[in-house]
């Protein structure tokens, strides 16, 4: 790695001093001077700020410098997909939702991201696009950036989407899963402690983990690690049981919704027409959650089933891998405070009593709207090498 990348990579999560930044990056002093005056030439990074001072004279603090480089960040919801623009600290400039409710064809999708970048090159004209960050779901070639597959959508099969882009944008593209994005937004926002071990449980069309070792982000050959499939999981309830893959979907706990207000009598189910007439499966689930009282107790109901599948799922992965910190959040972050103690105490209640005390488990607080596309930037970020 070279230093120009290192210290964008630092800064990126916090300003610095320069003496922090020699420490960090174990170069000498001058070596440092002269990295940052040229990353400081190329519009890159600049003074933010000072440090605390300790009896002499404060030392500058340097951050990356937001006026200058943008980045495109994209979110292959499917249905719909979402677009932002950022600045090198992570800044949302502009933003898109496209399709609605739509699955696009993968022609589509790019002439979609295309669209939208030429329309932020007439809104920016003074500024650079650095490249894009996509978050995607299903399974991407670690090597290529090529979607292998899609397990709800067929049609976005051995899709080579990074280097199709690239080559229309003329700059560098990066992929990477899309729960893993929301997982980086989170822990930017937080601050990754490097020494520690770190796991995020998002829950958007399904459930995944993503697994932070030592502050870094775990991934796979197939950048879909930490799946939680319900062949794998038991409940004690026989009828959760039995429908259990798809109480772990977005699509599926919709699906039970419905049916469940459908077999209330015409009088009982008008409470709930705003629910079923929301489209959005997304929005759908924020205003069961919102509805989530005395007053709706088919939404009590559901959330229960929710809370009762879901921290099974998070207790096995918590006993196995034993973190420092999980996080629960995509979706669960628009959870009410009260009902994310109801899920956490049930996560507690499955795991050996030394782990119930130790564990160490808050709730997601990123925007899910914007969560997976902002991620994808930061992931960008870490892996683009600023050419000096």
């Amino acid at each position: 790695m070279s230093i120009h990348h290192s210290i964008v990579r630092y800064l990126a999560q916090s300003p610095l001093p320069l003496s922090e930044l020699k420490n960090v990056t174990q170069v000498s002093l001058p070596t440092m001077r002269r990295a940052i005056q040229e990353l400081s030439d190329a519009r890159w990074v600049s003074i933010v700020g000072q440090a605390e001072a300790n009896g002499g004279r404060p030392a500058m603090l340097f951050g990356l410098d937001d006026g200058y480089y943008l980045v495109i960040g994209v979110h292959l919801q499917l249905p719909g997909m979402r677009l932002i623009t950022t600045d090198l600290s992570g800044v949302i400039v502009d933003e898109l939702k496209a399709f609605e409710e739509n699955v696009p064809t993968p022609g589509e999708a790019i002439d979609a991201i295309m669209g939208y970048v030429t329309q932020m090159r007439e809104k920016f004209p003074a500024r650079e696009i650095l490249g894009a960050g996509i978050a995607s779901p299903g399974y991407i070639d670690l090597a290529t950036g090529d979607i292998l597959s899609i397990g709800r959508v067929l049609s976005w099969e051995l899709f080579p989407i990074c280097r199709t882009l690239q080559a229309m944008l003329g700059a560098p593209v990066t992929i990477a899963n899309d729960v893993d994005c929301m997982a980086l937004a989170e822990f930017q926002n937080r601050g990754l402690e490097q020494e520690n071990s770190q796991i995020y449980v998002g829950f958007d069309e399904g459930v995944k983990t993503s697994f932070f070792i030592e502050g870094k982000l775990y991934e796979s050959s197939l950048r879909n690690t930490g799946l939680i499939s319900g062949r794998l999981l038991h409940v004690d309830d026989a009828a959760l049981q039995g429908r259990i893959d798809e109480w772990l979907t977005l699509t599926g706990v919709n699906r039970l919704f419905a049916e469940a207000v459908n077999r209330l009598t015409p009088a009982e189910r008008l409470p709930y027409a705003p629910i079923l007439a929301e489209g959005n499966p997304r929005r759908r689930f924020r205003l069961i959650l919102e509805y989530d009282n005395g007053e709706y107790p088919l939404c009590r109901d559901l959330m229960d089933n929710v809370i009762t599948v879901f921290s099974a799922a998070i207790a096995v992965v918590i006993l196995q891998i034993q973190p420092d910190l999980t996080v629960i959040g995509g979706l669960f972050n628009s959870m009410p405070v009260e009902r994310f103690a109801d899920m956490e105490r049930a996560v507690r209640n499955h795991l050996p009593s030394i782990l119930q005390h130790r564990a160490i488990i808050r709730q997601g607080v990123v925007a899910s709207r914007h969560s997976a596309a902002l991620g994808a930037t930061y992931h960008f970020l870490q892996k683009y090498v600023p050419i000096i």
